[in-house]
């Protein structure tokens, strides 16, 4: 009876082990992975190429198999570069890059002084006033919206939304915010943006003085990463996830641990936990590692051209972006555009409880799922619900992730693979 007791024991204490050493994998590779060492996993150094290396040992460590030696599905893009600081200053007052202002990534290198022309309140609510100004020769000038007792939030965003097309042919713009989203591009326009934080500006700065110098890469190499599980049935499930990020802003680095170090290590543990299964899995598996999301999705877009994995044969697609927060639980983004596949989600949700709360959303081409929904693919995102304030700042470090629904979202969708 002891001895039975005693095995029981140490079979749940190996169970408890098992569970927390995933989560100290995850950690760990996401702790790596936004590390100095990856340069921010970007365009700037080979941030990506590194990581990809990486990731390629990951997967062959796990012995996964791959249609190459290394995973990789080359590719190449398009895509700028700011590896050396810009120079902004208002008015002669000089700020500080990538803390009070960015440029946006689609900007041509340039230098000089401009002055600053406000857009007010006056002038977007009477037609007249608009129609005058928008006829006025703006291709000296860079423009920027006061605000100041305008209160009306959707007339701002549209004018944002004019602004960031210039409408108005000026020489630049300036978009006021209180957080900095930086981004990467892949084509350059003939206007320079300037994204300058709320409070270092106001409407009585007159003149801009700048130098941004850019770097156009036009046949950059890059790569997907695609391993795989062999199943008893050629139907495949795919588990997704980009591993690029921003990369550099002149000295200034993006960590990228949520976006998206997260979903690579969600990733890799439903590879490791597949492939330490003795049995075979019904479906054929498939972890596939995409880069350059961040300038448009092009890694998922180039694999759905190229599928290494016939599309036809592709039973779902669950992808993962930002999946280490969630103290407002989790979204499954474009769920409702299959909701067969939510109703299972649903069901084993309410029958396991793992995560505590759990939406579905329409249509959206926000992460990597997008270009396999438009080819007729079935296809979801899973995403955690929080601020996630540190979204694409240089303040998203791996120290801030409390992985509050990582672990439910790993079992749901483990659960989810296992039925037939």
């Amino acid at each position: 009876m002891k001895r039975k007791v005693m095995i029981g024991m140490f079979g749940l204490l190996v169970s408890f082990t098992s569970v927390a050493q995933d989560m100290d994998y995850t950690k760990k590779l996401v702790e790596k992975l936004s590390s100095k060492e990856f340069h921010g996993r970007g365009y700037v150094n080979k941030g990506d190429s590194i990581a990809a290396a990486y990731l390629s040992n990951e997967m062959k460590s796990i012995k996964l198999k791959g249609m190459t030696e290394n995973y990789y599905q080359p590719y190449s893009i398009s895509v700028n570069t700011f590896a050396k600081n810009t120079s902004l200053s208002l008015d002669g007052k000089e700020l500080q890059p990538a803390s009070e202002y960015v440029v946006n990534p689609n900007a041509k290198p340039g230098k000089g002084e401009a002055k600053l022309t406000w857009i007010t309140k006056d002038i977007l609510t009477n037609s007249y006033a608009l129609g005058t100004f928008m006829k006025k020769d703006h291709s000296n000038s860079f423009l920027a919206i006061d605000s100041t007792g305008l209160n009306n939030p959707e007339l701002y965003n549209f004018a944002q939304a004019m602004m960031k097309k210039n409408v108005f042919d000026a020489k630049g713009m300036v978009l006021i915010n209180g957080k900095l989203k930086y981004s990467a591009k892949n084509k350059l326009v003939d206007f320079t943006t300037l994204l300058v934080k709320t409070d270092v500006i106001s409407p009585e700065v007159k003149t801009i003085q700048y130098d941004i110098e850019s770097k156009f890469i036009e046949d950059y190499k890059t790569q997907n990463l695609v391993g795989y599980i062999p199943g008893q049935t050629d139907t495949c499930i795919m588990f997704t996830a980009h591993y690029d990020h921003l990369g550099y802003y002149g000295d200034s680095m993006y960590p990228g641990a949520n976006d998206n170090a997260s979903g690579v290590a969600m990733v890799m543990n439903l590879a490791k936990y597949f492939k330490a299964k003795k049995k075979k899995p019904h479906y054929t598996l498939v972890f596939a590692l995409f880069s350059a999301e961040e300038a448009g999705l092009l890694g998922s877009r180039h694999y759905v051209a190229n599928p290494i994995f016939p599309l036809e044969q592709t039973k779902m697609v669950l992808n993962f972006d930002m999946v280490a927060t969630g103290e407002k639980g989790i979204f499954v983004i474009n769920g409702n555009m299959v909701p067969k596949e939510m109703d299972k989600f649903h069901a084993i949700n309410k029958e396991k409880d793992y995560v505590f709360k759990m939406f579905g959303t329409g249509e959206s081409s926000s992460s990597d799922h997008a270009p396999f929904h438009d080819k007729g693919v079935k296809a979801v995102f899973f995403y955690t619900h929080s601020d996630n304030a540190d979204y694409h700042e240089t303040t998203d470090t791996a120290d801030k992730l409390s992985y509050k629904q990582f672990e439910g979202i790993f079992k749901l969708v483990r659960d989810y693979a296992e039925m037939k």
